[in-house]
């Protein structure tokens, strides 16, 4: 005689599909066979499980939404207690409120929610963006930062110290490449012999190029960990280095007042492109690697043909020192960062080379720039010890990040947009979520 299970008594609950499914007459006969290795049994109520778990997580998440939506309504009652209460719980919560608290930030039909909406966001911001790593294992300054082409890995790199104004030489002068998803080391190149002040990688990410000012810079393969070439040449510290899309010519600038085009294949000098006025302290490679902006010691950052070795522009308008240059991915702009404390683009589309637009918000030295591969926002680091993601468009501050304990000295965004890294004086290197493009409203 046949046994039937009542399985009404089960529905409503997430689980009734996996007691549907081990109920099932196949199920029950194919369990029934003796000797089966492993036992049926546990093979059924794995298979079933996993089929479920999904299904038992979305009336969850949908409950969670429904609170939400729910305080969110609150936020704009005539009590005063529930308005406290609901911003409280919205708060609990954290993360999983932030995307509705931004949008009735932004689009609520009720203007008391929206306005206690915007007051919310700020604290659920630091929540949400808090830094998602944190690597302390440098023990000098990290002067060098950046995200592999696939956006998996993140290469740091320092050496040298500063105190009250005193300068130590350091003795930390690897790379470190860390991975992202665990946050553990995955490789450590060791060559230099003093700090490390830029990284770049190949477009394949099957090398990284280093600048240091052991006056070298190094070509490395990534898989091995070992050098490949290095390029002597500089006479002083080296500050960068750029690498070209198809991996032919290296670039370096150096406090030498130095530009020196490399065969990044024979590791042989090409060209040196002197003159410069004072210490070059940055290099950036257009995306076709015909035209490097230089800047330095000075206001004006210059571009040059490479091929040509002629000036094609100074570009004017910082009030002290330009020190830090990118290309957008396209090519059409350039960025600048420097010490007036903001940073600059620039057009360059049609050889019409003008001012776009200021970016003013730092309080100290701007040292650390990045666009997104979008070419739609960038990051800065400065000084002031904060990060800022900007509105290429509007020119608003999208998010600062504020952390780190000393000024930053470089900044990378990863190209699949997820992450942001800053390089700090502090001796760390940092991992900052992004905020989805066109959620967040203005701050």
């Amino acid at each position: 005689m046949k046994h039937r299970w009542n399985t009404d008594i089960l529905k409503g609950n997430p689980f009734h599909t996996v007691a549907a499914f081990l109920l099932h007459p196949s199920v029950l006969q194919l369990c029934s066979i003796r000797g089966s290795t492993p036992p049926c049994w546990l093979v059924a109520l794995w298979i079933a499980f996993l089929w479920a778990a999904p299904l038992a997580a979305q009336p969850a998440a949908e409950s969670k939404q429904r609170e939400v939506a729910r305080l969110i309504d609150q936020l704009g009652s005539e009590d005063f207690a529930v308005r406290e209460k609901a911003g409280k719980r919205l708060l609990e919560i954290g993360e999983d409120a932030f995307d509705a608290a931004s949008e009735a930030a932004r689009a609520a039909s009720d203007a008391e929610v929206r306005f206690r909406a915007r007051e919310l966001l700020g604290s659920l911001r630091r929540k949400k963006f808090a830094a998602a790593r944190r690597w302390d294992d440098h023990r000098d300054i990290v002067w060098a930062v950046a995200f592999s082409p696939d956006s998996k890995l993140l290469a740091t790199g320092g050496g040298g110290d500063e105190k009250d104004g005193n300068w130590t030489a350091g003795s930390d002068f690897a790379v470190r490449i860390w991975n992202i998803s665990t946050g553990e080391l995955a490789k450590r190149l060791e060559g230099h012999t003093s700090s490390i002040n830029c990284i770049v990688w190949s477009a394949d990410g099957k090398h990284l190029a280093t600048a240091s000012s052991d006056a070298t810079a190094i070509l490395w393969d990534v898989a091995t960990g070992k050098p490949l070439l290095t390029f002597k040449g500089h006479t002083a510290p080296i500050s960068s280095v750029c690498l070209a899309a198809d991996g032919k010519r290296l670039v370096t600038g150096s406090w030498d007042a130095a530009v020196i085009v490399w065969n990044a294949e024979t590791g042989e000098e090409v060209k040196k492109i002197p003159g410069h006025f004072g210490r070059v302290w940055d290099v950036a490679l257009s995306p076709d690697g015909k035209t490097a902006a230089v800047c330095g010691d000075h206001p004006f950052i210059r571009l040059w043909d490479l091929d040509r070795s002629a000036v094609l522009t100074e570009l004017q308008g910082h009030e002290q020192a330009a020190v830090r240059v990118a290309f957008s991915p396209d090519g059409t702009r350039l960025l600048s960062g420097g010490w007036d404390n903001t940073a600059r683009v620039w057009t360059l589309k049609d050889a019409k080379y003008a001012l776009l637009k200021t970016f003013a918000g730092h309080t100290g030295r701007v040292e650390g720039l990045a666009w997104a591969a979008d070419g739609r926002r960038f990051a800065t680091g400065s000084l002031d010890l904060t990060v800022k993601l900007w509105d290429v468009e509007t020119g608003a501050v999208v998010q600062s990040y504020e952390e780190h304990t000393k000024g930053i000295a470089r900044v990378a965004i990863a190209k699949d947009h997820t992450f942001l890294a800053s390089a700090s004086w502090d001796h760390t290197a940092r991992l900052w979520p992004l905020p989805k493009p066109g959620l967040l409203p203005k701050p």
